[in-house]
């Protein structure tokens, strides 16, 4: 079963962080940060809200109320309103929203190469399916 130490541990690792750069990021000592993963201690919450910013993952997550690692940029995404498929092509999305979405921060090192590898495909083929229809619907 998971606890909020063993998660906190995973994205620290898989953001390839050590215990001390993860302190100094956020002005802890490294033995808050061990008491954290051996789940001796627990932040306060506005370190806690930080933290789920910092590896874009929602604080329930963190706290083993979801396995669902979704932030509130992610939720953002979809309440956002709907826009038609071209509108939406051309809107930017922020890189962190679309790989909220496939909760990259818990994924190795190789699995995030293909999730990048992926979108970039994916983005290329939509570019080029609506460019034709574009060109389709043109008069000259």
């Amino acid at each position: 079963m998971s606890s909020f130490g063993t998660r906190l541990k995973r994205l620290r690792i898989n953001k390839d962080m050590t215990q001390q750069d993860f302190a100094e990021h956020f002005d802890l000592n490294k033995s808050s940060i061990s008491k954290y993963e051996k789940d001796k201690n627990l932040p306060e919450n506005q370190l806690l809200v930080e933290i789920a910013d910092f590896f874009d993952v929602s604080v329930d997550y963190l706290l083993c109320r979801t396995d669902n690692p979704t932030s509130l940029n992610d939720a953002k995404l979809k309440t956002e309103g709907s826009l038609n498929s071209e509108e939406q092509l051309k809107k930017p999305i922020e890189m962190k929203d679309l790989l909220g979405l496939f909760g990259y921060a818990m994924v190795s090192k190789e699995g995030k190469k293909e999730i990048l590898d992926f979108i970039n495909f994916k983005h290329e083929v939509l570019v080029q399916h609506y460019s034709k229809k574009e060109n389709e619907s043109d008069p000259e």
